[in-house]
């Protein structure tokens, strides 16, 4: 699909979104989550949200009903999609919104679908950076932004005027982080969108992050992630080959809806 935006003050049905392929920018009212290949997020009903794709993604989105889908988290949440969310929404988009409703088989297929999310979001959050409150803090989150690879507490105070102490306070309060733990979630963040691409050796990701040396990147993304960077780059390239027979260059967010 070209580039795509929709916003919504919160709509009646949980929404489940698969990327296939690209990437989504989602901002919410608690933070940002830039959601890649092969990695599920899930907006629940009644949640403010801003979504947005870049040019060429691919997405399979199902809409879930609250009554059925008990979601167990506060707001949005991301995961990394295990091979059964993959193969149940790639089969759900081929039933019309009207079959959606009327089918008995659908019927029970999006119940099945709505049970097992909260199995498949059950892992801590990933892919998300938390929204600051205070003018001082959206500073310095721009300064970060700016500056990821070589961002410093000291660099931050000086670009936004804030003092060592406040700024490790606010961090505390309005993120929940320290910062170092904030530096580092970002950097891990930016590096798992560069990965994804597959056109980065990890050796030049890990300079454009802000890491010191490549062994330390590494066992920071694995700690993370929960594989190493070589993996990953390589479990996304096997997902892409999968993904790209047949694949259609747009989905519908409203083609699926769970009844």
């Amino acid at each position: 699909m070209d580039e795509w935006q929709e916003g919504s003050l919160g709509d009646p049905m949980h929404k489940l979104v698969l990327v296939v392929s690209g990437q989504v920018d989602l901002e919410g009212t608690s933070g940002g989550w830039v959601i890649i290949p092969n990695h599920l997020v899930f907006i629940p009903a009644g949640r403010p949200f801003i979504f947005q794709t870049a040019k060429g993604t691919v997405l399979h989105v199902a809409h879930l009903r609250p009554d059925i889908c008990n979601w167990h988290h506060e707001g949005c949440w991301a995961t990394n999609a295990p091979p059964l969310a993959r193969e149940m929404l790639q089969y759900a988009v081929r039933w019309t919104p009207d079959e959606a409703c009327k089918l008995d088989v659908a019927r029970h297929f999006f119940s099945a679908l709505s049970h097992l999310c909260r199995d498949w979001f059950s892992k801590p959050r990933i892919m998300w950076l938390p929204a600051a409150r205070s003018p001082g803090m959206r500073a310095v989150m721009l300064y970060i932004r700016d500056h990821l690879a070589d961002a410093s507490m000291d660099g931050a105070c000086a670009a936004t005027g804030l003092s060592v102490r406040t700024l490790q306070r606010h961090c505390e309060e309005e993120l929940g982080f320290g910062w170092r733990e904030f530096i580092r979630e970002a950097r891990i963040l930016r590096a798992m969108e560069l990965l994804a691409q597959g056109r980065h050796p990890v050796g030049s990701v890990s300079k454009i992050v802000g890491f010191k040396s490549l062994s330390a990147f590494t066992v920071a993304f694995a700690k993370r992630v929960g594989m190493s960077p070589s993996e990953f780059i390589r479990h996304h390239a096997t997902v892409r080959r999968e993904a790209a027979p047949g694949s259609e260059p747009a989905c519908d967010a409203d083609a699926i809806q769970a009844i």
